[in-house]
């Protein structure tokens, strides 16, 4: 199960990289020295922004700090909502897909502000309540995907409450979304990694959807930014 969710987390930075750091580029982000990812997981993303900045992170599971720290990454076992850190530590402090798993996002959010001098930012939140599947055969693998994250104890709809839990944390926040269009065979090999999450029957049948949709196959999920500045 570990192995499964280590490769899920790099799919997810794959997935985004370009696109996270032509926002910090563009925003000019890029410029400042010091960042602290919560809820770091294998480090995937640590990995991708530690060529622009010096970067601390923390994760409340062992075996990712235990992987990160074999990495050579300089991360700690902590909770997000209670962070080992001095009031404006760092300069940018970010998390990627943490909020949906959080019990308190605002917490999280608050605390996250209070080690920051300057950024606070969500890489990247998910909304299935978005989400577009077709033909019309695979529209049940959205739902399907939602009752999973519901019973794991996530979120699946945090991306549009991104705006709420900045505003009840006291930041002005600027939200954005990612380009969520893939290719068709990038889609093709995608969407066959989400089939893991059903029953055979479902699977099966899904299946010959999708290879009966040729061309015609498409699938949209948002994936929403948000970042505010402290004033």
């Amino acid at each position: 199960m570990e192995a499964d969710l280590v490769d899920h987390l790099q799919r997810q930075s794959t997935w985004l990289r370009e696109s996270w750091l032509w926002i910090l580029k563009d925003k000019g982000i890029i410029n400042e020295r010091t960042a602290l990812e919560v809820g770091c997981g294998a480090g995937h993303v640590m990995e991708i922004l530690s060529q622009h900045f010096d970067i601390k992170g923390v994760d409340k599971d062992q075996d990712m700090v235990d992987i990160c720290n074999s990495k050579g990454l300089a991360v700690q076992l902590a909770n997000v909502e209670d962070l080992p850190y001095d009031d404006d530590s760092f300069d940018i402090v970010y998390c990627s897909f943490l909020m949906l798993w959080l019990r308190d996002p605002g917490k999280a959010l608050k605390e996250m502000a209070r080690v920051s001098r300057s950024w606070i930012i969500c890489l990247g939140e998910p909304d299935y309540g978005g989400r577009i599947d077709f033909p019309t055969a695979i529209e049940d693998l959205g739902q399907h995907l939602i009752n999973d994250l519901r019973d794991k104890g996530a979120d699946p709809f945090i991306g549009r409450k991104l705006r709420k839990l900045f505003s009840e944390a006291g930041l002005e926040v600027e939200i954005g979304i990612h380009q969520g269009v893939w290719p068709l065979k990038k889609l093709q090999n995608e969407i066959n990694n989400e089939l893991v999450w059903i029953s055979e029957t479902e699977r099966t049948a899904m299946l010959q959807a999708i290879e009966n949709s040729g061309d015609s196959l498409f699938q949209y999920n948002p994936v929403f930014y948000a970042m505010a500045k402290k004033s």
